[in-house]
């Protein structure tokens, strides 16, 4: 390990040294990131998130590779051959790929274990096919134990990866092990390496230099990272619009039961003096319109109750459907003359005529149940138990007004 050692110590900069482990480390985890999501996805959009993972690893251990060949401090004039400089690139893509594509289809511990050390091959096949594309003037002599050693510890340290990703749902970890596998196979591969100085050494045609091998690196690099960053928005994105809609209303977009029920519960343990009020609200005449004009009528008469039901609220409370015809109105304050003006706005907002596809406009009423926090109960079920009472004994009565629990 001392050629290693010195090999890092005298032979490399140690400033992109750095540079090309953050870099490593930067596309490790944004590989292992876009893999994730191929877990939540179905079908090609499934293989879709594998290829994208494959491009992603291949072209940071390449990045990884040539930031680290950059750092060597050669005392012979070096360049690269474009084609198998590209090559490489390709290799490490395809290799990785078929490491993740194993991983995904058979999601088993020794499958995992083989898809990381294919990985790990890939690793080295890339490094060692991007060593066969530096041009200098002279021979690489190999140090064959060191070789050996190099690509036993990034097929090791791949499954290693492997492994705690997807038997121990690690991201950082994994990312971790796969840093670690490229930096190590590759210093230790430098370390193994001698160059033998050959005056008839004659080099390609179709060279890169060091400036535009850099420029393409940062390219490369610059494209993983925008993949990963686009991947964390389409997840940010997703996960969000799930949330929306386990939390609200498919039809009229309002918050749901659960929703409310956890609104209740919090506002609850918050323990706020003020307290809050909780109406039960239900369509008067709402069964006659569904039985004499169907269903989509009666979901269009839903989705206007709705909307009355928000502009009566206004900014003072939050509406919910709780079900059917029935809505649930949560206002902050236990004042009732705050409560009984919410319950005159919204009773105001159904006196107009609601709108029927292809007839003329139906009015409908509106009973209210109203509970106060804590007057009425000390959990969320007991006041909605309250304000429902409250709600049926209008109902009984006729409907078309409001009552208190009390």
């Amino acid at each position: 390990m001392y050629r290693v050692l010195d090999c890092i110590r005298y032979e490399h900069d140690y400033r992109l040294v750095l540079l090309a482990i953050a870099i490593c480390w930067a596309t490790s985890w944004t590989a292992w990131y876009l893999y994730a999501m191929s877990s939540s996805s179905r079908g090609l959009s499934r293989w879709a998130w594998v290829l994208q993972t494959a491009v992603a690893a291949g072209s940071g251990i390449w990045a990884t590779h040539f930031i680290a060949m950059l750092a060597f401090k050669s005392a012979l004039p070096t360049t690269y051959d474009s084609v198998l400089t590209l090559a490489s690139l390709l290799i490490a893509i395809v290799v990785t790929g078929i490491g993740f594509s194993i991983a995904e289809r058979f999601r088993s511990n020794s499958a995992c274990i083989l898809a990381g050390a294919v990985v790990g091959a890939g690793i080295a096949v890339m490094h060692y096919s991007g060593m066969n594309a530096m041009s200098i003037s002279g021979h690489i002599r190999w140090d064959a134990d060191l070789v050996v050693a190099s690509i036993s510890a990034g097929i090791v340290l791949s499954a290693m990866a492997m492994w705690l990703f997807t038997m121990k749902g690690s991201l950082p970890l994994a990312a971790g092990a796969l840093t670690a596998a490229i930096c190590v196979l590759h210093f230790t591969a430098m370390g193994a390496a001698t160059v033998e100085y050959d005056p008839t050494f004659v080099a390609s045609s179709a060279q890169i230099d060091n400036k535009l091998l850099a420029t393409a690196i940062a390219g490369v690099t610059l494209l993983v990272i925008l993949s990963g960053l686009t991947a964390a928005l389409i997840s940010y994105d997703t996960t969000r619009e799930l949330r929306h809609l386990a939390d609200h209303d498919h039809l009229t977009g309002l918050p749901n039961r659960g929703y409310i029920n956890r609104l209740i519960d919090t506002s609850i343990n918050a323990s706020t003096k003020a307290g809050f009020a909780l109406l039960f609200v239900d369509l008067d005449r709402f069964k006659c319109i569904n039985d004499g004009h169907g269903h989509l009528v009666g979901d269009h008469v839903l989705r206007q109750a709705a909307q009355r039901l928000r502009r009566a609220a206004s900014d003072t409370a939050v509406v919910g459907r709780v079900g059917g015809d029935e809505f649930l109105v949560m206002q902050a304050g236990a004042e009732p003359a705050k409560a009984e003006r919410l319950v005159e706005a919204i009773m105001t907002s159904f006196e107009l005529p609601f709108d029927i596809p292809g007839g003329r406009g139906t009015a409908l009423g509106v009973s209210i149940g109203v509970a106060f926090y804590p007057r009425d109960g000390h959990d969320g079920e007991s006041l909605i138990k309250a304000a429902d009472g409250a709600l049926y004994w209008i109902k009984r009565r006729g409907g078309g007004a409001a009552a208190s629990a009390a």
